[in-house]
């Protein structure tokens, strides 16, 4: 999950990148279709048939579509948000997936986790800064943490119904069509420059969804999600370094305490 954390943000940038010149439906399709190529024919040699058709196709479905939905939206996001700021205001995904767990998974909320929860969406509230330079497009973001929150309670009801690889091909086909009428209404001329960069995304896309629903597959969610917050820590990383964008003092902070917050819920759940 650790492992995880870091890739994503390597991911986003190169999306970020990339997105300065192509469509954004593009991106994420080439971003799919590439994970596809890398992931399913790995996933077809050990598993034959499940890696096309695995089991509780329902739900790897469900949570398919809400990973896709969240992937394009956050996409959207950092074409002109820098990491670090998109990132934390999509770290309102453990917050929801956190408040909607004992409906949907039958967890205990606490009075401490309950008041870590809204902590922690004070955190998001600032990093958004609401008074201050507001960038619209962070909202893309926001709404891509809130898919991504039912896709992790998705994820904790399907982790176990499919081998990790399986799930993972069938994730990268499905994203692959779902986005293909998309990618082509929007455009996609220009692709054949960014090959090499398509490959790569695909390939961390592959490795750290296969890393992250391994995780869930063996390790209860408890134990996983203080980690998730290392991506704030690699975003920042990669946003100075690919960007030069540096948090400003106010991100720091709604940072600090989505981060205490987030460790505070993980905590009082074990």
């Amino acid at each position: 999950m650790a492992l995880a954390m870091f890739i994503i943000p390597v991911r986003d940038g190169l999306a970020k990148h990339m997105s300065a010149t192509l469509p954004v439906f593009t991106v994420a399709w080439g971003t799919y279709c590439a994970a596809a190529l890398f992931a399913a024919p790995i996933a077809f040699r050990l598993h034959g048939r499940t890696a096309l058709v695995p089991s509780g196709l329902r739900s790897q479905t469900a949570r398919t579509l809400l990973l896709v939905g969240s992937m394009t939206m956050f996409f959207f996001s950092v074409r002109t948000v820098p990491l670090a700021n998109a990132i934390a205001a999509y770290f309102v995904a453990p917050f929801v997936a956190t408040a909607l767990a004992p409906l949907v998974l039958g967890e205990r909320l606490t009075w401490v986790i309950a008041g870590a929860v809204l902590i922690g969406f004070v955190g998001v509230l600032i990093v958004l800064q609401p008074d201050g330079n507001f960038d619209f497009n962070i909202l893309w973001a926001v709404a891509a943490g809130l898919l991504f929150a039912f896709y992790m309670l998705a994820t904790r009801l399907a982790a176990r119904q499919a081998p990790p690889l399986a799930a993972l091909s069938y994730q990268s086909i499905l994203g692959a069509l779902v986005l293909t009428p998309f990618a082509f209404g929007a455009g996609i001329q220009g692709m054949t420059s960014f090959l090499g960069l398509f490959a790569l995304i695909g390939i961390l896309q592959s490795v750290s969804h296969g890393l992250s629903i391994a995780a869930f597959r063996f390790a209860p969610a408890s134990i996983l999600a203080p980690l998730v917050y290392l991506e704030i820590v690699a975003a920042v990383i990669v946003g100075l370094v690919a960007f030069g964008d540096w948090p400003s003092s106010q991100t720091w902070i709604g940072i600090a305490i989505i981060i205490a917050a987030g460790v505070l819920v993980s905590i009082q759940r074990k």
